[in-house]
């Protein structure tokens, strides 16, 4: 079993670099040549197609992942399964897609292509499969097809966007990315599976699919909708353009740590399902242990390069959306915790109402705090209200998942870890001193920084999480030379 985890993370290990590294090379010519209003009105529809394709997949993503794991090794059962999910989603995709079309369609004379767009994404949504790929964990397939697609959207990008008129194209690109990837899945699930004409039975479904319906819904509302509630109070799209701008930015830096939630969830729950809660439990303290080590160094240094990071990946005309990202520097730690209580722990062991209860308060504190403090901050408000509101989540859920199992948190591995990173500020000044180039600073305070917190964690403190990531690189290494 080691064995096989260890592989799946380097599937998702590669997966998690070209989706940290292919926004770092796209992002700074698609900022410059876009611009930050133009970027404002893609990410807004985005935003709301994106808010739309959750409330139509009525929790199936959460629930069909904890499910088809249990039932994968019986044939018949799992593909009565993906036929019932199917028709749901259809279903409730259809249904929302009309409703999505009814409230925007004033919107779409000023910007048609956009919103075809995000009508297609909500379409499309229904028939992507990722939940049958997690759940089954087709790490490897995920990876490969994953890689390959974000690479040609990354030529795409270079070869049909020239102007800041293209940014209906930008959008479309993502459509063909995204059609792309559930023709590859539909493949897939039909090789793998045969289907025949059986009794389909939806009542059972629906009450579990409601609690993660209720729950993905208050989630979408705390995580999206503080930028429509930007939009409609400022109607600046130039401010939504650099609080969106960042928001992204700062969350591809959670990619990595949340390498391990996807690899482990389909394990717990089936881990759980038998009730091995010793396996369980050192699972989610080593989940943990890596969550903490990546993640304090990562947002300290999101904090304080933020200057550099939004000059180099944006241009200097994003750079009013500086204060913003040290407000949002946090936020990788905070989700990457909430995403070990909610779905390592509270998800695999059917505890959907604890996490609905997390998500429901973190949609009230959301929307209250962005309807005060956008009035008055504009977009820092929203950040404000967005870092309150991961911090209010992740301590409802750790508190639920405490109770379901009693985790263990190092106080040792916090201390030296945040003491570690306190170096980081001679350091950096040493460069801002030394160092002219944003682009110069940005590379050798990272370099630096990085070299400095992994020696003195691997060789003085002895953190066994480097130790792992030493060896599991040197794996890596070994696989991709074998």
């Amino acid at each position: 079993m080691a064995s096989e985890l260890k592989n799946k993370f380097i599937y998702q290990f590669l997966l998690s670099v070209t989706q940290v590294l292919l926004p770092l090379i796209s992002y700074p010519y698609i900022a410059r040549v876009l611009g930050p209003a133009n970027l404002g009105k893609v990410n807004y529809v985005e935003f709301i197609a994106q808010v739309s394709m959750i409330v139509a997949a009525f929790g199936i993503p959460f629930y069909a992942v904890r499910e088809i794991s249990k039932i994968r090794n019986d044939a018949v059962k799992k593909s009565v399964f993906i036929q019932e999910m199917v028709v749901l989603h259809s279903f409730f995709a259809l249904l929302i897609a009309l409703v999505f079309v009814l409230l925007t369609y004033r919107q779409w004379q000023q910007s048609r292509g956009l919103y075809v767009f995000a009508l297609t994404n909500i379409l499309l949504s229904s028939i992507t499969f990722e939940w049958y790929l997690q759940g089954t964990e087709a790490f490897s397939f995920a990876a490969i097809r994953t890689i390959a697609v974000r690479l040609l959207m990354l030529v795409s990008f270079f070869m049909f966007i020239d102007t800041a008129s293209d940014y209906p194209v930008y959008m479309g690109i993502f459509t063909g990315g995204y059609f792309i990837l559930s023709i590859l899945n539909i493949i897939k699930v039909f090789s793998e599976n045969h289907f025949t004409k059986q009794p389909l039975h939806f009542k059972k479904h629906l009450q579990p699919l409601w609690h993660f319906f209720l729950t993905s819904s208050a989630i979408s509302i705390y995580i999206f909708f503080d930028t429509i509630i930007l939009q409609h109070i400022t109607h600046n799209e130039a401010a939504v353009g650099y609080y969106t701008t960042v928001v992204k930015l700062v969350k591809v830096c959670l990619a990595g740590l949340l390498v391990i939630g996807t690899v482990l969830m389909p394990r717990l729950s089936y881990l759980a399902a038998i009730g091995d809660t010793i396996a369980v439990k050192r699972h989610i303290n080593k989940s943990l242990l890596f969550i903490c080590t990546l993640g304090i160094p990562v947002c300290t240094g999101l904090y304080l390069l933020a200057p550099e990071i939004i000059e180099v990946l944006t241009g200097a005309a994003f750079m009013p959306a500086i204060p913003l990202m040290r407000l949002l520097a946090f936020l990788p730690l905070t989700i990457g915790l909430s995403n070990v209580f909610a779905f390592q722990i509270l998800v695999p062991y059917n505890k959907e109402k604890k996490f609905l209860t997390a998500a429901v308060a973190g949609c009230i504190v959301s929307v209250t705090l962005n309807c005060i403090l956008i009035p008055y901050l504009a977009a820092a408000g929203s950040a404000w209200a967005n870092i309150i509101t991961e911090i209010v989540v992740t301590i409802i859920t750790g508190w639920y998942a405490y109770k379901v199992i009693q985790f263990k948190v190092s106080t040792g591995v916090l201390l030296k870890t945040s003491f570690t990173c306190l170096l980081f500020i001679p350091l950096i000044i040493c460069c801002k001193l030394v160092l002219v180039s944003p682009l110069n600073i940005l590379m050798v305070a990272m370099g630096s920084c990085a070299i400095l917190y992994t020696w003195l964690q691997r060789f003085i403190f002895k953190n066994e999480a480097i130790i792992e990531i030493e060896q599991y690189i040197l794996s890596v290494v070994k696989l991709i030379f074998k």
